[in-house]
């Protein structure tokens, strides 16, 4: 191919570039949708809610894009056939959109009072992913693997409100624009590349692509900031705990460390790391004047007793469905009293929070704690009496090893489950 083929090659794809821009610069009729019957009623609340603005969009826009979503990703072979599940989604969603409506970004049509409404649709996938994605016309997409990943309704509001707000603040709409301002920035390099011969035109090409995964990915990054504090706001406005979302976040984190990628992905990098975004809403959390509890928010363990008739005078306490003592009656209380009270100091001091890393177990004279490094103090999370050691048939000093070792072990493994 001569160099004279090349540059008519090269202005080819100029002309069809500076016609594709042209074209949907004149399409851009913006028109904002409304939403439609966000009227689920939601709880009162307190906490001052910051302006999320206005937007505007095209219905059209909307509308067209939408049929190509929903012929890709609504196919009943995909859909979800548990009714259960698509309703408890549609429940939470409906919330949401409520509080979305509530709060913004206030939607502000541009020709005309009569411009077709925008409806939210939630659909549950069967694919095998952890995902959810927002779609053109309103469209919101969760997986099943996702919903059984979230260990409460908290976790899932979190997720729809990310999504949610995502398509209230039309990202879609935003990247369409970058693009088609990438495509004058392309056509520029491609022509100063014209008059350097293929290989330049080669290299001018690669680098055009680098330039525009580099400026869109930026973008997509301040884009997911963006739909995670607004989907937190619409979460605590909808009633729901918006430490959900930092839950599934660090959760989330945990996956994508397992996934066979380069942690630092650089310009390649479309979204903030879990990791970063669950401390980033716990900023947002803590400005709302709410406390970070994530055992409201997960399938939080909890202690138990549990009573065996085959062994009367003895009551056993439960760390979820791990055994951890042999409760006996001991101080004038009977076996179920005390076990009763264990669980009752148990529980309280899993509620303030603890890592397994900092218990301890430490003699105190005739008997034997289990302490922990609470976040204001240290807690005595369990009391071992000889009495116990005695009901077991093991010396006090090895039956309180054996006993601590199980309860770390069972608050490791949640730790690990939870992250």
């Amino acid at each position: 191919m001569g160099r004279g083929d090349t540059l008519n090659r090269a202005w080819r794809y100029v002309l069809l570039g500076l016609a594709t821009a042209l074209v949907a610069a004149w399409a851009q009729d913006a028109v904002v949708a409304k939403l439609l019957h966000p009227d689920a009623e939601l709880p009162p609340v307190t906490k001052q809610i910051p302006d999320l603005g206005e937007r505007h969009f095209s219905p059209k826009e909307e509308k067209t894009n939408s049929a190509d979503v929903i012929k890709a990703y609504a196919r009943p072979e995909l859909l979800c056939q548990d009714p259960k599940v698509q309703q408890r989604i549609e429940t939470i969603g409906h919330r949401i959109i409520t509080a979305a409506k509530l709060l913004g970004p206030r939607q502000i049509p541009l020709d005309g009072p009569k411009d077709p409404e925008l409806t939210f649709t939630f659909r549950v996938i069967d694919i095998p992913d952890i995902n959810a994605f927002s779609a053109w016309g309103g469209n919101i997409f969760i997986t099943r693997r996702l919903v059984e990943f979230c260990q409460s309704d908290d976790e899932i509001a979190g997720i729809l409100g990310h999504e949610t707000a995502h398509t209230m603040f039309h990202h879609l709409h935003d990247q369409v624009q970058r693009a088609q301002r990438y495509q004058t920035q392309q056509i520029l390099i491609m022509l100063a590349a014209a008059f350097g011969g293929l290989d330049t035109m080669a290299k001018a090409s690669m680098m055009a692509q680098y330039l525009y995964v580099s400026i869109y990915n930026g973008h997509t990054v301040e884009q997911e900031a963006q739909a995670d504090w607004a989907g937190c706001y619409y979460c605590y406005r909808a009633g729901y705990n918006p430490v959900g979302l930092v839950t599934t976040m660090e959760r989330l984190h945990k996956v994508e460390l397992s996934q066979p990628m380069p942690k630092d992905l650089g310009i390649f990098q479309t979204h903030p790391w879990s990791d970063q975004r669950a401390r980033s809403l716990e900023t947002e959390i803590r400005a709302l004047g709410l406390p970070i509890n994530r055992r409201e928010v997960l399938e939080a363990i909890t202690a138990a007793v549990r009573l065996d008739p085959t062994r009367p005078g003895h009551a056993e306490l439960y760390l979820g469905d791990a055994e951890i003592l042999s409760a006996a009656a001991a101080e004038g209380k009977s076996a179920e009293s005390r076990a009763a009270g264990l669980a009752v100091t148990l529980n309280e001091c899993l509620a303030q929070g603890f890592r397994a890393a900092s218990l301890q177990l430490v003699s105190e004279g005739d008997h034997w704690v289990i302490r922990a490094l609470g976040r204001t103090r240290p807690l005595d999370v369990l009391t071992i009496l000889p009495a116990d050691a005695a009901a077991a048939g093991q010396p006090l000093d090895s039956f309180a090893t054996v006993v601590f070792h199980r309860f770390q072990a069972r608050c490791r493994q949640t730790e690990l489950q939870n992250n």
